[in-house]
C-alpha cells in the first residue's frame, strides 16, 4: 500500500505504519489492541487477517500468514506454491515456530536477493513468547529461539535494505515478552476501538435498504427486479433513533460487536427501545471485558440517600455542569472516604442514576500470572477511552490500586501504579473519564492518587449524628425495606441519646426489628420491634476504629462546607493529634 493510494477513510493507525514504514528504519511492527476487529476501509468492512493479507499488502508479491492454532497460512496460490516449492523438502510437517522460522527466515533471504516485494503476518504473538519472569529459564527452548529471529528480523541490514514488512499481532503488549517491546529497533502502534465516524458509515452501510430482488413475471414467465425496499429492517426496528443517536449509544464496541448487535435488532420480530439498545451494549462491553469491569445500572437517584446533604448538593452540581456540557471545571477525579458503613457504595450507584453517563465499577483485575495483571489494565483502560464520557467508581481502592513502594510482586503492583496515575491525570480525559476512589482508609492510599489533577475532590461521609439526620437515616432504611409507615419517636432526648449508628447499622437494626416482628406473628413491624432490638444490639464495629477512620475523612476533605458543623471549625493540628492518639490505642 501507497501512501498515495490510501482511501480517505483510512484508519490513523494503518497511516502510522505507513509513515514509519517508508522512514525505512525497522522491518518489524507491533500491532496491539483492537487487532482482530473488522477493518472498515474504502466504504467496507474487511475481517483481519483479510484486511492484513489482501488490501495492506495487496501490492507485495508474496504474503505469509502464521496462527499458532491453524499453522502456516497464504494470501493465494502463487505464494503457496512458491514457499512450497522452496520449503517443502525442509520444513517438517505441521511445525512449531521454533522450527517453521528458520525456514521461513532463509525462505525471505533468498527471495529479497531477487527483489521480491513480501509480508509476514503472525497473529497471536503472545502465545509464541509470552511475558513472564525475566530470567532466560522461565522460557522453554522453543520461545527463546522464536524471540531470537524476531529480534534479528528487527535489525537485519538485508532486512533493512529489502521490501518486507513482518506484523506482530497482540491484543496487549504487556502479554510480550519485554526484551521484544523494549527493543530499539521494534516499533509498536496501536489499534483503537473504532471511533466515531468509522461507526457512523459502518452503521449507515446497515441502514441502507436492501437491493432489488427477482421476482416471476406472472404474464411473461420471466424474472423481472422488484423495487428495493425503501427502509431496511434495521431502520424499521429502531424507529425513534437516528443514525447520530446510534453512534453515540454504540461507542466503546468493536465493529464485531456493533455488527452482531444490529442484527439481532434487524432481525427481531418487535422493534428496539433505546433502553433495550443500551442494556444489550452493557452485556456485549462486560463480556469482552470478562469480568473486569461492570456497569452501576440503577433506577435509584440521589433523591434516595438519607442525609449526607452538602455530599449530595455538591455531586448534583457536578452532574449539572456536565450536562450542560462544562467538561472544563470538571475535577479529573475524586475521593469519597468516610468510615465503614457510612454508604459511599450506596452513594454512587445513586448518583450513577443522575450523572447523565455511564459510570462502571472497576472489578478485581489483578492475577497471579506474570504480565496478566498489566494486561488487564491495558484492556480496562482502552475500553474506557473508547467507552468514554464515562464515571469509573473503584471501591476499597486503598487495596485495589497499590502503590509505587511496592517490591513483594516484582514490581507489578510499582507499573500497575504507575500506568494507573498517568492515565489518570491525562488532560484529555477531564471532562470524560471521571475516577470515584472510594475508602474509608484514605491514609493507605498513595498521596500521588489523592493530589490534585488526580483524585482533587475529597468528599467525606458520616455517620448521623444529630436527631433530623437519624429520623431522615430511620425513615428512608424503613421505606426501602418495605416496612410500612413506621412511626418514629417525636422525643428530641431519645434520639440524641441514641449513639450514631452508620447506615449499614441501621438497616441491620431494622432487618431485626422485622425478624423479631414475624417471629411473634406479625407481619408488619412495629416500633416496639426496633427498640427491643435497640435494648439487645451491640454494635460489630469498635467506637475507636470508628472514631479513627473520621478523623481520617476530617483531615482528607476538600472543601470546609462538605464538613458537619461540629467539625468545621477544627484545625489541622487538633485533627492530627487525635489521629495520632486513636493510632496509638489501636496499634
Amino acid at each position: 500500500m501507497t501512501r498515495a493510494s490510501l482511501a480517505s477513510d483510512t484508519p490513523k493507525w494503518v497511516k502510522e505504519l505507513a509513515r514509519q514504514y517508508y522512514a525505512g528504519r525497522t522491518a518489524v511492527f507491533i500491532l496491539y489492541g483492537n487487532v482482530h476487529d473488522l477493518v472498515w476501509y474504502d466504504k467496507k468492512a474487511y475481517p483481519a487477517r483479510d484486511f492484513y493479507m489482501s488490501v495492506l499488502f495487496r501490492r507485495r508479491e508474496l504474503v505469509l500468514a502464521y496462527n499458532p492454532a491453524i499453522g502456516l497460512l497464504y494470501r493465494d496460490s502463487a505464494t503457496k506454491d512458491d514457499f512450497t516449492r522452496f520449503c517443502a523438502p525442509k520444513a517438517p510437517p505441521d511445525p512449531t515456530p521454533s522450527e517453521l522460522f528458520p525456514v521461513v527466515h532463509n525462505y525471505f533471504l533468498r527471495r529479497l536477493a531477487e527483489g521480491r516485494r513480501l509480508a509476514f503476518i503472525i497473529e497471536h504473538t503472545e502465545l509464541i513468547i509470552p511475558n513472564s519472569h525475566l530470567s532466560w529459564t522461565a522460557h522453554s527452548t522453543s520461545e527463546r529461539k522464536a524471540l531470537l529471529y524476531f529480534l534479528q528480523w528487527a535489525q537485519s541490514p538485508e532486512f533493512l535494505r529489502g521490501d518486507i514488512t513482518i506484523l506482530l499481532l497482540t491484543e496487549s503488549l504487556s502479554e510480550l515478552h519485554q526484551k521484544l517491546v523494549s527493543n530499539p529497533h521494534m516499533s509498536a502502534i496501536r489499534i483503537p476501538y473504532p471511533e466515531a465516524e468509522t461507526r457512523q458509515a459502518f452503521i449507515q452501510e446497515h441502514m441502507k435498504p436492501p437491493p432489488s430482488a427477482p421476482a416471476p413475471d406472472p404474464q411473461k414467465g420471466l424474472m423481472f427486479r422488484l423495487p428495493p425496499s425503501l427502509s431496511s429492517p434495521l431502520a424499521t426496528n429502531l424507529p425513534h433513533i437516528t443514525t447520530e443517536q446510534l453512534t453515540v449509544a454504540l461507542g466503546g464496541l468493536t465493529l464485531v460487536q456493533i455488527d452482531k448487535l444490529l442484527a439481532e435488532v434487524a432481525k427481531s420480530d418487535t422493534p428496539w427501545t433505546e433502553g433495550q439498545l443500551l442494556e444489550r451494549k452493557k452485556q456485549l462491553v462486560e463480556a469482552h471485558a470478562a469480568g473486569l469491569i461492570e456497569f452501576m445500572s440503577t433506577h435509584l437517584t440521589l433523591d434516595a440517600v438519607a442525609g449526607h446533604h452538602a455530599a449530595k448538593a455538591y455531586l448534583r452540581s457536578i452532574a449539572a455542569a456536565l450536562k450542560a456540557g462544562h467538561t472544563a471545571v470538571i475535577p479529573m477525579g475524586f475521593l469519597i472516604t468516610g468510615p465503614v458503613g457510612t454508604g459511599k457504595t450506596f452513594l454512587m450507584r445513586c448518583f450513577a442514576g443522575e450523572i447523565g453517563m455511564p459510570m462502571v465499577q472497576l472489578k478485581n483485575f489483578r492475577s497471579k500470572w506474570h504480565g496478566e495483571t498489566e494486561a488487564n489494565l491495558e484492556k480496562i483502560l482502552a475500553l474506557l477511552e473508547a467507552l468514554a464520557p464515562i464515571a469509573v467508581f473503584v471501591d476499597e481502592a486503598d487495596t485495589q490500586l497499590g502503590t509505587r513502594e511496592s517490591s513483594s510482586d516484582h514490581g507489578v503492583s510499582a507499573r500497575v501504579f504507575g500506568r494507573l496515575a498517568n492515565f489518570m491525570s491525562d488532560p484529555r480525559h477531564r471532562g470524560r473519564i471521571l475516577w470515584f476512589l472510594a475508602t474509608a482508609r484514605p491514609d493507605l492510599l498513595p498521596v500521588d492518587l489523592k493530589r490534585q489533577g488526580r483524585a482533587e475532590e475529597h468528599i467525606p461521609l458520616f455517620p448521623p449524628t444529630t436527631p433530623e439526620e437519624k429520623k431522615e437515616v430511620v425513615r428512608a432504611l424503613a421505606q426501602r425495606l418495605n416496612m410500612g409507615a413506621l412511626k418514629l419517636p417525636t422525643s428530641q432526648k431519645f434520639w440524641n441519646d441514641l449513639p450514631p449508628f452508620t447506615g449499614a447499622e441501621w438497616e441491620a437494626i431494622l432487618t431485626r426489628a422485622r425478624f423479631h416482628a414475624i417471629a411473634e406473628g406479625r407481619s408488619t413491624p412495629e416500633w416496639k420491634d426496633v427498640q427491643a432490638v435497640l435494648a439487645d444490639f451491640i454494635p460489630p464495629s469498635y467506637p475507636e476504629q470508628m472514631e479513627y477512620m473520621t478523623y481520617l475523612a476530617v483531615l482528607e476533605c476538600t472543601r470546609r462546607s462538605l464538613l458537619p458543623p461540629m467539625y468545621q471549625q477544627l484545625s489541622r493540628t487538633e485533627v492530627l493529634e487525635r489521629i495520632a492518639a486513636l493510632g496509638k490505642r489501636l496499634r
